[in-house]
C-alpha cells in the first residue's frame, strides 16, 4: 500500500514539478544569449519540438532517457523512509517551498543580472551618444577653423595688397604736393626777390637822392651821419614829428621814407589831430612796409583814408578799437586785402556778425582776436566762425562784454576755436555753469582764464574747467558762489599755475588758501576784498613749496590780516618783489619792521595806520615803488628821513597824506634823482614851493598828479619846465588853477586831464 502510494507521489511529482524545474533551467540557460533572451528561447524550443508554441510543450525532451532515470532515481526513496504518508507529504511540501523559493532566488538574481546588464548599456550608449556629439562639434569646430583660416589668410592678403596701393597713392600724392609745393615757392622766391630788388633800388636811389641833395643845399651833421645811425636817431620820433622833419629838406624826406621807420605807425596817440588827408599820406606812401597799425580811438577818420588799409599786404596787426565810424563793409574791403593778419582788435566798435562772417571767410591765420564791448555781436555771428574756413587758428580770445553772446554761442566758440590757449570773458552777467561747460567741451588746450565779475558762475562751472584745462592764468573777480572745493579741484588739475587773481570773492576763506598748497610754481596771487582771510590763511601759504617762488602778493582790504600775517610774509617770502597792503587797516608800524630784510621793491600801504616809525623800518628795502596815499600819520620828517636811505625810488604816490607840505617835495627832488611818477594829490599844505622845486629837480620826471591841489597858475609856469621829458599831467579838481592856464600844458604833454569842480574826493 505505502508502494503504491509512493509511486503515485512520484508521478504526481514528475507530472508538475519537473516542468517548473525544467522552466527555471531553460529560464537560466536564456543568459547564454543575453543580447536577446527572447529569439534564443524560441530557436531552443524549435529545436527541441519543431515550433515556438509555448502550449503543451513536452519537457521531457529537454533532457535524455538516461538523465531522467539519474533524476527519478534521486527521487526514489526507500519504503522503509516513508513510513507514514503526512511525513511523507510535509516532506513534498517542504521540498516544494525550498525549490520555489531556489526558483525566485534564481529567477531575482536573473533578473538584477538583466537589469544591470540593461543600465550599464544604456549607460554606455549615453556616453557613446555623448562622445559622438562631442566629436561631431569638434570636427564642425576644425571644419570652420580651416574655413576661417583661408578667409582670414585672403582678408590679410587684400588688406596687404591695400596698404600697399594706399603707400604707393601717397607717395604719388605727396610727390604731386610737393611739386606743387615748389613751384608755389619758386614762385614767392620770384617775387620777394623782385620785392627785394625793388626795394633796394628805391632805397639806393633815396641814398642817391640823398647825397645829391647834401651837395645842393649843404650838408648838416644829421645827413652826414651813416644811414642805419640815421635811422635810429628817427625812430625815437612820433609820427607828426617824421611827417614835419620829412619836410625840412630833401636828405630828410629820402631818410623819412625809408622802409624802417615805417614799420610800426601808431596813431592812437595822435587821435586828436590826425585828419584823413594826413592819413591818406601815410597809406599811400608807406603801406608796403606798414606791417603794425594802431587806430585806436580815431572815429575822426573817414573811408576815404581807411580804404587804403586793405591795400597794406604785409599787414599782420590791426588795432581799430573805439572806432565807432568803421563798418562790416570796411571790415570787409580790410580784410580781403590783408590777407596776412595775425592780430585784430575790433573791441568797443558798433560791428555786427557780418564782420565776424568775413572774418571766418578771410583770416586764416589769425590768431588774436578781440571782440570786447561789441554789443551787436551775437550767437549767429559765432556761428559764421565754426562753419567758415578762418579763425581757427586763434590762441586769444576777448569776449569781454559782449552781453548777447548765450549758451549756444559758446558752443560755436568751442567748435570753431578748440586750439585756445588764452580766453577773456569779463563783465558777462549772464555767463552760467552752463556757459562754461559749453566752451571747456572742446577747448582743451586753455593756459590762461579771465572771468572778472562772473556773479553766476558757481562750483559746478569751476569743476568743468578744472576737469580739462591745465592752466597757468586764472583770474574770478566778483563772485559769491565759489567755494573751496573748486579751488581744491583747480589746483590739483593745473599744479603749474602761475598766476592767481582771486579778487571779492567772499567764499575765498583760509581753507581756500590751503587748497593752494598743491601747487608748485606760483609767483602771483592776488586775494584782495577776500575779507574773511585771516593769519590763519597767510600762515598756509607760507607752509607751501612755491613760497620761495613768490614775486607778487596782494591782500588789499583784507581787514582781518594782522601784524603777524605779515610777520610771516617778511620771514617765509624770500624772493617777494611787489607788495600790496592797501586797507588793511590792523597793520601797525610793527608790520614794516618785519619787511626790514626783505628784497620788496614795489609796496603799497594806503589807508594803514602807519607813521613815522614805521617808514624808519624801511630804510634797508631797496624799495622803487612807494605807494603812502591816505597814510594821515605820515609826517615831512618821515619821507626825508626814508628818502636819505631809499634814493633808487622811481614811482611815488603820497596823494591824500594831508600833514605833507613842500618839504616833503623838496626831499624826494633832492633825494631820489631817478623819480619817473610822482603823484602828490589832495595834500592841502602843499604850495607852488613844491612845484617850484620839481622844476629845479625833477629831469627825469614823466608823470604827475596834482589832483585835488591848492597850487595856481604859478605852478603851470614851472611844470612847463618840465617838459620833455613830462609827457602826463592830471590836474583834477584843481580850482585855483584857471582853465587857461591849464591849456597852456596841452601842447606839451600827451596826455592831460583837467578839471575845476568841487568834490571831496582828496579831503574827505
Amino acid at each position: 500500500m505505502k508502494a503504491k502510494q509512493t509511486q503515485i507521489e512520484v508521478s504526481t511529482l514528475t507530472e508538475h514539478e519537473l516542468q517548473q524545474l525544467y522552466k527555471a533551467l531553460l529560464i537560466a540557460s536564456c543568459r547564454l544569449d543575453p543580447r536577446d533572451p527572447v529569439q534564443f528561447l524560441k530557436n531552443t524550443l524549435t529545436t527541441f519540438q519543431g515550433h515556438d508554441n509555448l502550449q503543451n510543450v513536452d519537457w521531457d525532451k529537454f533532457l535524455s532517457n538516461e538523465d531522467q532515470q539519474s533524476m527519478l532515481a534521486l527521487l526514489q526513496l526507500d519504503e522503509e523512509d516513508y513510513m507514514d504518508s503526512n511525513e511523507l507529504l510535509a516532506l513534498f511540501y517542504k521540498y516544494e517551498k525550498a525549490y520555489s523559493c531556489y526558483r525566485s532566488n534564481i529567477t531575482r538574481t536573473a533578473f538584477r543580472l538583466w537589469k544591470n546588464f540593461t543600465t550599464v548599456s544604456m549607460t554606455d550608449a549615453a556616453e557613446l551618444a555623448e562622445r559622438m556629439e562631442i566629436a561631431e562639434a569638434h570636427y564642425d569646430r576644425k571644419k570652420q577653423e580651416v574655413a576661417f583660416a583661408a578667409w582670414r589668410k585672403w582678408v590679410t592678403f587684400k588688406e596687404e595688397s591695400r596698404i600697399t596701393a594706399v603707400q604707393k597713392l601717397a607717395r604719388v600724392f605727396k610727390a604731386c604736393v610737393l611739386k606743387r609745393v615748389m613751384a608755389a615757392w619758386r614762385n614767392i622766391v620770384r617775387d620777394s626777390r623782385k620785392t627785394k630788388d625793388y626795394f633796394k633800388k628805391l632805397q639806393t636811389d633815396l641814398e642817391l637822392e640823398r647825397q645829391q641833395s647834401q651837395v645842393g643845399e649843404g650838408c648838416d651833421w644829421l645827413s652826414a651821419l651813416p644811414l642805419n645811425i640815421s635811422l635810429k636817431i628817427f625812430q625815437y620820433l612820433e609820427l607828426r614829428d617824421l611827417l614835419s622833419c620829412s619836410e625840412v629838406c630833401c636828405s630828410w624826406k629820402s631818410l623819412i621814407h625809408s622802409s624802417t621807420l615805417w614799420s610800426k605807425v601808431n596813431v592812437s596817440m595822435f587821435k586828436d589831430w590826425i585828419t584823413d588827408s594826413t592819413m591818406n599820406e601815410v597809406m599811400q606812401n608807406f603801406r608796403p612796409f606798414v606791417i603794425h597799425l594802431n587806430l585806436r580811438g580815431c572815429a575822426s577818420l573817414e573811408w576815404s583814408s581807411l580804404k587804403y588799409i586793405g591795400e597794406c599786404r604785409n599787414l599782420q596787426e590791426l588795432n581799430v578799437s573805439e572806432c565807432f565810424n568803421i563798418t562790416d563793409a570796411m571790415i570787409q574791403s580790410i580784410v580781403e586785402g590783408c590777407n596776412c593778419l595775425l592780430y585784430m582788435n575790433i573791441s568797443s566798435t558798433l560791428l555786427t556778425d557780418l564782420s565776424l562772417k568775413e572774418l571766418s571767410r578771410n583770416c586764416v591765420n589769425l590768431q588774436y582776436l578781440s571782440v570786447a564791448y561789441c554789443y551787436k555781436l551775437t550767437d549767429k555771428g559765432f556761428q559764421y566762425l565754426s562753419v567758415g574756413r578762418g579763425c581757427h587758428n586763434l590762441i586769444h580770445l576777448d569776449l569781454s562784454g559782449c552781453t548777447q553772446v548765450s549758451v549756444t554761442g559758446f558752443s560755436f566758440i568751442s567748435k570753431a576755436c578748440s586750439f585756445l590757449k588764452e580766453i577773456v570773458i569779463n563783465d558777462l552777467d549772464q555767463l552760467s555753469d552752463n556757459c562754461v561747460s559749453a566752451l571747456m567741451s572742446k577747448c582743451h588746450h586753455l593756459t590762461s582764464i579771465s572771468l572778472v565779475e562772473a556773479r553766476n558762475l558757481t562750483d559746478v562751472g569751476m569743476t568743468a574747467i578744472a576737469d580739462v584745462a591745465k592752466l597757468k592764468t586764472f583770474i574770478i573777480e566778483g563772485n559769491k558762489h565759489v567755494s573751496h572745493v573748486s579751488w581744491k579741484l583747480l589746483c590739483c588739475s593745473s599744479r603749474s599755475l602761475r598766476t592767481l587773481h582771486v579778487v571779492d570773492c567772499l567764499r575765498m576763506t583760509d581753507v581756500g588758501l590751503k587748497c593752494l598748497l598743491s601747487l608748485r610754481n606760483l609767483q602771483t596771487l592776488d586775494i584782495s576784498l577776500c575779507t574773511k582771510v585771516t593769519d590763519k590763511g597767510i600762515q598756509h601759504l607760507a607752509e607751501s613749496a612755491w613760497a620761495c617762488k613768490l614775486q607778487k602778493l596782494s591782500v588789499s582790504h583784507c581787514c582781518l590780516i594782522t601784524d603777524s600775517a605779515v610777520n610771516v610774509i617778511g620771514n617765509k617770502f624770500v624772493k617777494l618783489c611787489h607788495l600790496d597792503l592797501s586797507y588793511c587797516e590792523l597793520l601797525t608800524d610793527a608790520a614794516l619792521e618785519s619787511l626790514s630784510c626783505s628784497t620788496i621793491s614795489s609796496l603799497d600801504i594806503s589807508g594803514c595806520n602807519i607813521q613815522d616809525e614805521g617808514l624808519a623800518a624801511l630804510e634797508e628795502v631797496p624799495l622803487k615803488k612807494m605807494i603812502v596815499a591816505e597814510c594821515i600819520d605820515i609826517t615831512d620828517s618821515g619821507i626825508e628821513n626814508l628818502c636819505k636811505y631809499v634814493a633808487e625810488l622811481e614811482y611815488v604816490d603820497v596823494s591824500g597824506c594831508l600833514a605833507l607840505s613842500d618839504q616833503a617835495i623838496r626831499a624826494f627832488v633832492f633825494y631820489c634823482r631817478g623819480l619817473f611818477t610822482l603823484k602828490m594829490g589832495g595834500c592841502p599844505k602843499m604850495t607852488d614851493m613844491a612845484v617850484q622845486c620839481l622844476s629845479s629837480g625833477g629831469q627825469y620826471l614823466r608823470e604827475l598828479d596834482v589832483s585835488g591841489s591848492l597850487f595856481t597858475d604859478r605852478a603851470i609856469k614851472y611844470i612847463e619846465r618840465l617838459c620833455p621829458p613830462l609827457s602826463s599831467v592830471i590836474m583834477n579838481d584843481c580850482n585855483g588853477i584857471s582853465e587857461a592856464g591849464a591849456m597852456r600844458l596841452q601842447p606839451h604833454v600827451q596826455h592831460w586831464e583837467y578839471s575845476n569842480d568841487q568834490t571831496n574826493l582828496w579831503l574827505r
